[in-house]
């Protein structure tokens, strides 16, 4: 049978650029994501910590209280809107209280997102046409990355607009208006560190079960390691091993708060000891995408 016969036919139409990949990525793994019910439950696990802050905004921008008033009412239920507070740094502490959220979330997508691509022979797929490695590497870390952002970086910059709102007045946007790049500056921590390390874990584990007990276990075992290790030893760097710790001290640094001596050093070296892991990592996973056969 002729190729014309079987309906076949060349293309004619303007090749794009291979890096559009990455956005068809992105959407497809938003769809396999929104597309699993057991997931709801964890979005909307994370939405009620949303609702709450919401609520509590709304509550106290209601009363018609003084800004000062208004901001110790907020540090009452711990969301401080003043980024130079430093630790109490409401959008700090509420990324941080999705930590556990993104951290559930993550571990069941892992298989879905990346390691059923290594498992089910769709990485020599994804790889024999224009698409090379770094295109496949770039896109599972954006679409990572946008399932961390939507239960971290999108609600807090509504946050942000929402108090702006409810002031009834555009000075807490015009003086604060150096939060959005900080809000977005520390998502871009959470989303580099967490893509990176779940994308490698996940090509190498590639199964559910395996990439949910060792994401899970190494978070929970290193906060706990390094709490015992601080108390035992009277040492503040013993926080660095903490990956959710040493992410909310580069998320100070993010937000210019007023880090003091050791609080100052300990962010640097948490932004070293990122930096390290997930180059660690990066090499680990291309070597693992570089491992696929492909046949052209």
């Amino acid at each position: 049978m002729g190729i014309d016969v079987a309906n076949y036919h060349g293309w004619s139409g303007r090749q794009v650029s291979p890096w559009r990949a990455c956005a068809a990525m992105v959407r497809v793994a938003l769809l396999q994501v929104f597309r699993r019910k057991s997931y709801w439950i964890v979005l909307a696990l994370g939405l009620i910590n949303f609702f709450v802050a919401w609520s509590v905004i709304y509550a106290v921008t209601q009363f018609q209280l003084p800004r000062d008033a208004q901001r110790e009412l907020l540090k009452a239920f711990g969301f401080d809107l003043n980024p130079a507070s430093g630790a109490e740094n409401g959008y700090i502490m509420f990324m941080q209280r999705q930590s556990l959220i993104v951290t559930i979330l993550l571990a069941f997508s892992g298989s879905l997102l990346v390691g059923g691509d290594f498992r089910q022979g769709a990485l020599p797929f994804y790889l024999s046409r224009r698409i090379d490695r770094r295109h496949y590497i770039v896109g599972k870390l954006l679409a990572i990355a946008a399932v961390i952002s939507l239960l971290t970086v999108l609600p807090a910059l509504v946050l942000y607009v929402e108090y702006g709102m409810f002031t009834s007045s555009v000075e807490y946007w015009t003086s604060q208006w150096r939060t959005v790049a900080s809000i977005l500056s520390f998502g871009a921590v959470q989303c580099v560190v967490l893509g990176i390390m779940l994308v490698t874990l996940s090509a190498y584990l590639q199964r559910t079960a395996p990439i949910a007990i060792t994401w899970t276990s190494a978070f929970i075992m290193l906060r706990t390691m390094s709490g015992q290790l601080r108390e035992a030893t009277e040492n503040d760097y013993w926080d660095l091993i903490d990956p959710w710790r040493t992410m909310r001290f580069v998320g100070r640094l993010c937000f210019g708060g007023d880090l003091e001596g050791s609080e100052r050093e300990l962010a640097w070296w948490s932004l070293a000891v990122l930096a390290t892991a997930c180059t660690a990592a990066l090499i680990l996973l291309v070597r693992r995408v570089r491992a696929v056969d492909v046949v052209e």
